[in-house]
């Protein structure tokens, strides 16, 4: 069963219910972290290739560029994330009886964020980020960032209604 609710996309199934959300591309910053991207491996090809034809004759030196090979990974997993982000031009959430999944899909790629429902206390409209949000322990879920004021009130109270039952929406604002 499909409705439309705004530009919410409701999709319910025998157990779960699936939300697609619009999300616009952030053009400046999906242009600004291809081209990081881009730095990121040229220097990694550099880096790779400097060591591997043995231009390195000394051991500090080869130890030295092995530990910063191993910051450089880690630095291009965190851009390589930052571009999937941005790149992604729609929100996908998926709410099953056990868990609160948000996707942002970039064709086979994207990122996925799964949480334990039974460790959300309901939804809530984030004044300063305006957006929809959760708290999950000690931190806070935002989602749905592209959504109007109106058209996040209409998905919280529609997730409040059917997941959190004892959560009303207007009395919790941060």
């Amino acid at each position: 069963m499909r409705k439309r609710k705004s530009e919410i996309l409701f999709e319910e199934s025998d157990k779960k219910l699936k939300v697609v959300l619009p999300s616009g591309v952030n053009w400046p910053a999906f242009i600004l972290h291809s081209i990081a991207l881009l730095i990121w491996l040229g220097m990694l090809v550099a880096v790779l290739t400097y060591l591997f034809r043995g231009l390195s004759s000394s051991f500090v030196l080869t130890a030295i560029l092995l530990l910063w090979l191993l910051i450089w990974f880690w630095f291009g997993r965190f851009l390589w994330t930052r571009w999937q982000y941005h790149a992604a031009n729609r929100e996908v959430l998926f709410v099953e009886p056990e868990q609160f999944i948000i996707r942002r899909p970039v064709s086979i790629l994207g990122l996925t964020w799964v949480y334990d429902i039974s460790h959300i206390d309901g939804l809530y409209y984030n004044e300063q980020h305006g957006c929809p949000a959760f708290d999950y322990a000690y931190q806070h879920v935002y989602f749905g960032r592209t959504l109007d004021e109106e058209q996040a009130r209409i998905l919280i109270d529609e997730l409040n209604r059917r997941y959190f039952p004892e959560e009303e929406s207007d009395e919790i604002v941060f």
